[in-house]
């Protein structure tokens, strides 16, 4: 490896995973700001892919097809244990279904690779997570996990706004998440976890009702993300350490919008993914969100990198992200005991 070139391998090659060419700019394959992990990886000249594997060997082929002219060096895998084996990535994308992540990191830790990108949730049991956590911090392997929303800057003004007292103490977030992805775990978990970092605090208990249909789900259920009718909506209160309470509202069976208004004692802020009102007590401003040069994908990979060259952590830690994922399944828990209070650390085993 050249002292500035980190080799990659991109686990799933479905959405996200593959993309395509003309989805990245700067290498000047057209203007779109890339979002899926091959041209995220197009898009940075230290990386150099020269591995992918799917499950499903036509997808292997097609994606070969589309990026060898890109990464001359790129080989196809069906087998993620072959591929890093023969490869020997410094960088390890795991895009496959939610409840694969677990086997594909844990191998990758302890086989060499220096640092891992991974689809959210991190997994779909607190097991997985947990076995996932350990595997990275005993070898020291920097993990981020793609909860998006963290990288995008208008989340970041909003944050740093209520750290600097803008509004006041933080008391309350409202979250309104609608359209026919609201599932709690592929898509909610996006905004569960911006929920928790703009709290800036750890959840205490949670309580919650589960969309109409979905009464008796435990434990997971889904297929990874893939059919959203095989995962719930959710309607939940977090209550944080710190005194902040949350209200989730993100069910299927409503329109599509996604929101967050933080009211703190002396005003309040509505941000989403475009623009932030602020009302600190004297009128409302609009707040329009600094310039964006490259896509979160991009950002994601880029702190990789750095956190692997220089220590540190990344913004979205594997332990952030069990966070977001516990609160998912106490709000499952709630509603299986009865749509009770659930207090935390959660045990899943006891559910």
């Amino acid at each position: 490896m050249n002292q500035n070139t980190y080799t990659v391998c991109v686990v799933g090659l479905t959405g996200i995973g593959a993309g395509k060419p003309l989805e990245h700019g700067p290498a000047g394959f057209g203007s779109i700001m890339p979002h899926a992990h091959l041209p995220a990886y197009a898009a940075i000249s230290s990386t150099r892919v020269v591995g992918v594997c799917d499950l499903v060997r036509e997808r292997v082929d097609d994606t070969l097809g589309l990026w060898s002219p890109i990464f001359p060096d790129l080989k196809g895998y069906t087998d993620f244990r072959e591929m890093i084996t023969e490869c020997r990535p410094d960088l390890l994308s795991v895009v496959t279904s939610d409840n694969r992540h677990a086997d594909i990191v844990v191998h990758a830790a302890e086989n060499g690779v220096r640092g891992i990108y991974c689809e959210k949730p991190i997994a779909t049991n607190l097991a997985d997570a947990d076995r996932m956590i350990d595997a990275v911090t005993r070898r020291n392997v920097p993990m981020t996990i793609n909860h998006t929303r963290r990288w995008v800057p208008i989340f970041r003004q909003a944050k740093t706004l209520v750290e600097q007292g803008e509004i006041g103490d933080l008391r309350r977030i409202t979250v309104s998440f609608g359209g026919p992805r609201a599932i709690l775990f592929r898509n909610g978990t996006h905004i569960i976890d911006m929920t928790c970092f703009l709290a800036g605090s750890k959840p205490a208990w949670v309580f919650a009702e589960l969309d109409e249909g979905y009464e008796d789900y435990w434990p997971y259920r889904g297929d990874g993300g893939r059919n959203a009718d095989l995962e719930p909506g959710c309607s939940g209160f977090i209550h944080f350490e710190n005194g902040v309470r949350a209200f989730y509202n993100g069910s299927k069976g409503t329109a599509a919008r996604t929101g967050f208004e933080l009211t703190g004692t002396k005003g309040w802020i509505f941000v989403d993914d475009d623009v932030m009102h602020v009302n600190a007590g004297s009128g409302v401003r609009i707040v329009a969100p600094e310039p964006r040069t490259e896509s979160n994908a991009v950002a994601a990979v880029r702190e990789l990198i750095h956190v692997v060259e220089h220590g540190g952590e990344t913004i979205s830690p594997p332990h952030a992200a069990r966070i977001t994922l516990e609160i998912i399944l106490g709000f499952l828990a709630s509603q299986k005991r009865g749509n009770v209070r659930i207090e935390f650390p959660l045990d899943e085993t006891t559910v």
